[in-house]
């Protein structure tokens, strides 16, 4: 059952071997220009260094192939789905091979579980190689932008795509089980893991543990730390860009600054800190860059006795690690669910 297995997926697996071995090749030629680049001129920087023209030089050199390089780790999972998942099971009892099969002395709890573990194998080692290369080619990039809880980001690096592959996987082959046609099962595999890709960064994921909120008072000291003013809305809501948040926290929410009684507050409110805002802006935004010398804290030293204040809710940086485990665990597990069903549901089969 393990040659007919091998002999059935040789083709898959020899295509993808061949495109591992050219990504990894692709990915060490650049990757070791990169990290050399980045350890030559912008390891040593310093904010003092005046470093920010280096840094955007390196950041339009590699973002471009960044972003299309974690698109494509994301969609691999996908991909595995689609086409060596749902043809697995789908295409047997489409074709009837499967009658030929189950006929033999193998019996079909043996002839699903050989199939399943070895093109599982096969999946989770694929999202595994190419999310090791991935993390290690974009160490300088992640570096300088800082922000690995994006969500493109989170979900292409360290151990998440492993469970994307399996859960991907295993709702592929329960699907061309359950619906015993390949196309419908692809294309239904497709729209679920898009879903997923959507719904988890944006609802799952930020609750599954705890959060921290902190609310700053906005005075003086918070202007001169803070990065920049953002007035948005017609001037009716005001943002403190850059608030002193642990280094490596993930921000989930920033309301506008807002009053004791939890109202925002608009610009048009306090032109006295801010002149010209006597009416709306035509665009509705304005803003306050952080190189404009000690506007921003003049701002704030203003706005002080107006007793305001601006929140913010973050995951901690220590929470990365506990929810790429937590995250990974929970596809894997699903996996699973669903391969049993896959054994349940082919014992329970009479034909």
């Amino acid at each position: 059952m393990i040659w007919l297995t091998w002999r059935q997926f040789r083709a898959q697996a020899l295509t993808v071997l061949a495109l591992l071995a050219a990504a990894a090749i692709a990915f060490l030629a650049t990757g070791l220009r990169m990290h050399h680049t980045y350890a030559a001129d912008l390891a040593a920087c310093t904010p003092a260094d005046n470093c920010d023209s280096t840094f955007r030089e390196f950041q339009s050199t590699y973002g471009p192939a960044f972003g299309l390089i974690q698109f494509l780790v994301i969609v691999v999972p996908a991909l595995i789905g689609i086409f060596w998942g749902a043809p697995l099971i789908g295409r047997e009892l489409e074709t009837g091979t499967h009658q030929l099969a189950w006929n033999q002395t193998v019996t079909r709890t043996r002839w699903l579980a050989v199939k399943l573990t070895i093109v599982g194998a096969a999946a989770i080692a694929t999202a595994g190689i190419l999310s090791y290369l991935l993390t290690w080619w974009a160490g300088p990039l992640d570096h300088i932008q800082g922000d690995r809880w994006a969500a493109m980001t989170f979900a292409s690096r360290d151990i998440v795509p492993l469970g994307y592959a399996a859960f991907a996987f295993a709702l592929g082959a329960t699907l061309g089980l359950l619906l015993r046609r390949t196309l419908p099962a692809m294309a239904i595999t497709l729209a679920a893991f898009v879903v997923i890709q959507i719904l988890v960064p944006a609802v799952v994921r930020p609750n599954l543990l705890s959060s921290t909120t902190v609310t700053f008072a906005i005075n003086q000291g918070i202007g001169e730390r803070a990065h920049g003013i953002e007035i948005r809305n017609g001037a009716a809501e005001i943002y403190f860009v850059g608030l002193p948040v642990p280094d490596g926290a993930w921000e989930l929410s920033g309301p506008p600054i807002q009053d004791s009684s939890g109202h925002a507050v608009a610009a048009t409110d306090h032109t006295d800190c801010f002149p010209g805002f006597d009416s709306p802006p035509a665009q509705g935004v304005g803003v306050a860059a952080k190189g404009t010398g000690d506007r921003i804290a003049d701002i704030g030293s203003c706005l002080a006795k107006y007793n305001l204040h601006e929140t913010v809710t973050y995951q901690p940086a220590s929470h990365y690690w506990p929810l790429q485990w937590i995250e990974s665990g929970s596809f894997l597990a699903l996996g699973g669910v669903l391969a049993g069903t896959c054994f349940w549901w082919i014992r329970r089969r009479r034909n």
